[in-house]
């Protein structure tokens, strides 16, 4: 029998198929955690959870006696206590809202996360390092009914760059620089190391991807709000399950994505945001 060529697995690493077919198996299947791990969504055991962390619990973070759920509620600026979090059971629930906390903190708590097999919850609002590290930490994330998820820039004051990524023609942001005192610093760009190491093994195509993470749609909408005014927009942006499922590895379940940009808009308002671009 011929060698057949795999081009890629999940970890975009390139081999050359001529394994046995049970040892294939435990290739594909146990190379990467993100993939073999998922498990079945258990509504009631996450709205459980999301009452559990509603209630009189030590705040920003809080855990179960069981060690089964671990509460993140930030919004006040306080990080997220990892000694806490680091007492999460296997197969345990880290429940999240709010801002995310400090982006190192996120990305070193998402890590601990998928090493047990954790699931991520959101609930009501999860904006900048909530989005874009807790949402993926894992192989699972259950986002609960009327809760908005945003991926955001802050950038308003700042020069952009735009660039065509290499796998599309529409343009997204590149790179900004934003003015502190007389001198202008780099605040964003898409080809920051820290970015790369905390995606390569979440991301479906670590070869295009480019943080933030966006679809074509959300691009033009950006580009086209930048070019009405000279400003990047103060706006957040939504993605469909649609479009995570092509982004990401991890399993992002919704039970109730909005349907419009209404009700995405009216969503928005609800946790105090003028606006959102749907995400079709």
């Amino acid at each position: 029998m011929t060698n057949r060529a795999v081009t890629r697995n999940a970890r975009g690493w390139r081999f050359i198929f001529s394994t046995p077919l049970w040892a294939t198996l435990v290739l594909l299947l146990g190379s990467d955690g993100l993939a073999a791990d998922q498990k079945q969504p258990d509504p009631e055991a996450y709205h459980r959870a999301v009452d559990y962390c509603r209630g009189d619990v030590p705040r920003p973070t809080a855990i179960s006696t069981d060690r089964m759920i671990v509460c993140f509620s930030e919004q006040t600026g306080v990080d997220v206590d990892v000694s806490v979090v680091s007492q999460i059971a296997q197969n345990g629930l880290f429940v999240v809202r709010g801002n995310g906390g400090k982006a190192e903190t996120a990305m070193r708590v998402s890590d601990l996360l998928r090493d047990r097999n954790a699931t991520v919850v959101v609930f009501d609002v999860c904006v900048h390092h909530c989005s874009s590290y807790y949402v993926v930490a894992s192989a699972q994330t259950y986002v609960v009914k009327n809760t908005i998820v945003l991926w955001q820039h802050s950038l308003e004051d700042c020069q952009v760059t735009f660039r065509a990524p290499r796998d599309s023609s529409v343009p997204k942001l590149w790179r900004a620089e934003c003015p502190k005192g007389n001198e202008w610093r780099l605040a964003f760009a898409s080809d920051y190391p820290g970015f790369g190491r905390f995606y390569q093994d979440r991301v479906v195509d670590q070869d295009h991807f480019q943080p933030l993470p966006d679809s074509e749609y959300v691009r033009k909408r950006l580009k086209r709000l930048y070019d009405q005014t000279g400003r990047f927009p103060g706006i957040g942006w939504m993605l469909s399950p649609t479009s995570l499922k092509r982004l990401f590895k991890a399993e992002i379940i919704y039970e109730a994505y909005p349907q419009s940009q209404e009700e995405a808009t009216a969503l928005a308002n609800h946790f105090g945001a003028r606006d959102v671009i749907y995400d079709p």
